[in-house]
């Protein structure tokens, strides 16, 4: 822009030295996109737009149009850089995000305290896992015992209570103690690493997109060269003028310079991706944008992506005591534990204005269980699993409608409280918001083993198929399965996602604070944890394929009118190059409508 302001200066001025000065400055702006080509055709053995700047340069200092010239290469240099600038930004944004938690471990080496990142981890090392942080090896516990999150990994939303001698895996979180865990394989070897591996292998299968698109600025750039020279021989030679070819060869030039083309799809990712990166939205690039808003199949986990992953009491039966007696039993047995489950019987209890008594004598059953002594009386929780293997009888005829905790009392089942996970205000009919979108079939895929829990948030999330107890293989052949059916979005949050995520044509994680190889997977982060920001997603990238076509339209029409007129010499190499950033404006004001698409309505 030092060149397009030193010329200006001079003919305003007529002092020398503002010439001077935009030249060199047009000489140095001209080295670099020669520079630009020759590398690009070094590594990609393809030209590039830079081509028709070098000659719409070249050809206005021989026509002694340089401001011309100066114009095009710099409003190019802006867009792009702008553009470009913000996606890049975005990428650094959410890469960032997968650093976090790459932090040293603390082990125990041959009675030696050290701090080594988690890939020099040996088989027989001892971690020390802090209570609510991130279990970091495969290994058996031999120190402690918590309640364990594994819902990253499994998709199963309850904790489950681990003590010495069993198995955890990486990636799991422990709740509520310090554990010690000896690991029984390398660090490197772990599951996270594994899932890491596959997950790289997946994304770099990816197609490569827009070679069509490619190919056809290839032919457009050679084509435009061509063609202006053509027009500077046969105009040169009826005019019997040399000026006057150059002049026409350079208004050809800088008129059909593609920056609007250059510009129509840059700048409406930029504007995308910006105004939903000012949402909490995080985008890779504008091409999983792109394919979002073309997408036909959208697979949707259950746990921390339709619900919150909180159980919450819904319903209490009892068989032969009373609801308050059956209630002051099972929130005596919980009180002792700080456990999601357990907290959620206390606060419906304490809620109803009953409050629990001591307990003794407390054991942990195989399983999902607990048995303690409250006034004399056994008291048993756990699932139907546990309760059978103890060899009480559940009921069949009872409808659950959730996830069920039954209760005991003296070797019989004495009730049972009905859990159910949190849904997300926002998921209430999410499916029917998405096929207003032009989706074809919204699928709940989750590792949750209860059929019932799963079906209810499907009925009420308004899915077309339901698919539960999915290990992270199962998702992936999921996805696979759509694959000759459109563009396949997955969306998800833990770790038993991460593959899916990679091998999906969109990668969607949400919630920003989840697991950092889920992020890395992923095309697109969503901070919020709300629904409805995928819906915005979906409707950001619609909205983009219709303005980039817009922009297409334009810039095509636009480049064969103003090309039919530098032929004929009804415009000048001013004008032209005028004419030409007047289009390329059109197209970056159309492209900025996509910082802010509404949120509500369905087109």
């Amino acid at each position: 822009m030092i060149s397009v302001l030193g010329f200006l200066l001079h003919r305003w001025s007529g002092i020398v030295f503002f010439m001077w000065l935009g030249s060199v400055f047009y000489c140095l702006c001209l080295a670099m996109y020669t520079r630009s080509l020759f590398n690009a055709l070094r590594a990609t053995r393809r030209v590039t737009a830079d081509l028709l700047v070098i000659t719409v340069m070249v050809v206005s200092v021989f026509a002694k149009t340089m401001l011309s010239g100066a114009l095009v290469a710099g409003f190019i240099s802006m867009g792009l850089a702008i553009s470009f600038g913000i996606i890049e930004e975005t990428r650094r944004r959410i890469d960032a995000l997968t650093k976090q938690g790459e932090k040293p471990v603390r082990i125990v080496r041959e009675d030696r305290f050290l701090e080594v990142p988690v890939e020099q981890i040996s088989s027989g090392d001892v971690a020390i896992v802090p209570a609510g942080e991130m279990i970091p090896v495969d290994g058996e516990i031999v120190g402690g015992a918590s309640s364990i999150d594994e819902s990253v990994i499994t998709g199963e939303p309850l904790p489950v209570f681990k003590r010495i001698g069993d198995r955890v895996t990486s990636g799991a979180i422990s709740l509520t103690a310090q554990l010690k865990v000896r690991a029984t394989k390398a660090g490197d070897k772990g599951f996270l690493h594994v899932m890491a591996k596959e997950i790289d292998a997946s994304l770099k299968e990816k197609p490569v997109v827009h070679r069509r698109a490619d190919m056809i600025v290839q032919f457009f750039i050679c084509g435009v060269v061509l063609y202006a020279i053509g027009v500077f021989l046969v105009c040169g030679a009826l005019a019997g003028d040399t000026a006057t070819g150059l002049v026409r060869m350079a208004a050809v030039t800088a008129v059909a310079c593609p920056c609007a083309w250059a510009l129509s799809v840059p700048t409406a990712f930029a504007a995308a991706i910006g105004g939903l990166g000012a949402r909490g939205i995080l985008v890779r690039g504008g091409t999983p944008l792109e394919t979002l808003g073309r997408a036909a199949t959208f697979i949707l986990d259950k746990t921390g992506t339709v619900t919150l992953g909180r159980p919450d009491v819904v319903n209490v039966e009892a068989f032969g005591l009373p609801k308050t007696e059956l209630l002051r039993l099972a929130a005596s047995v919980e009180s002792g534990f700080n456990h999601p489950v357990g907290n959620a019987i206390l606060a419906y209890a304490a809620g109803k204005g009953i409050f629990p008594s001591t307990a003794e004598n407390t054991e942990y059953l195989p399983g999902i269980g607990v048995k303690s002594m409250v006034q004399g009386r056994q008291v048993t929780l756990g699932s139907s699993e546990t309760m059978i293997a103890l060899g009480m009888d559940i009921p069949a005829d009872i409808k659950i409608g959730g996830r069920a905790v039954w209760i005991g009392v003296d070797e019989k089942i004495a009730g049972v409280v009905v859990i159910q996970d949190v849904m997300m205000e926002s998921a209430h009919g999410l499916a029917g918001i998405l096929r207003g979108l032009g989706a074809k079939r919204v699928v709940l895929a989750t590792g949750d083993n209860t059929e019932a829990e799963a079906q209810r948030v499907a009925k009420l999330t308004g899915m077309d198929q339901c698919h539960w107890g999915l290990k992270p293989e199962g998702k992936v052949s999921l996805v696979k399965s759509f694959g000759g059916q459109g563009p396949t979005v997955m969306v998800g949050d833990g770790v038993n996602d991460a593959t899916a995520l990679a091998v999906a044509d969109v990668g969607i994680s949400i919630g920003g604070a989840k697991a950092d190889l889920t992020i890395k997977s992923s095309d697109i982060v969503m901070m919020r944890e709300d629904a409805m920001s995928l819906v915005t997603a979906v409707r950001t990238g619609r909205t983009l394929i219709r303005v980039i076509r817009q922009n297409y339209s334009w810039a095509i029409g636009f480049n064969l009118a103003g090309i039919a007129l530098a032929t004929t010499g009804m415009l000048s190499p001013w004008l032209a190059a005028l004419c030409h950033h007047v289009s390329s404006v059109l197209v970056v004001a159309n492209s900025a409508r996509l910082v802010r698409v509404p949120v509500v309505g369905n087109r």
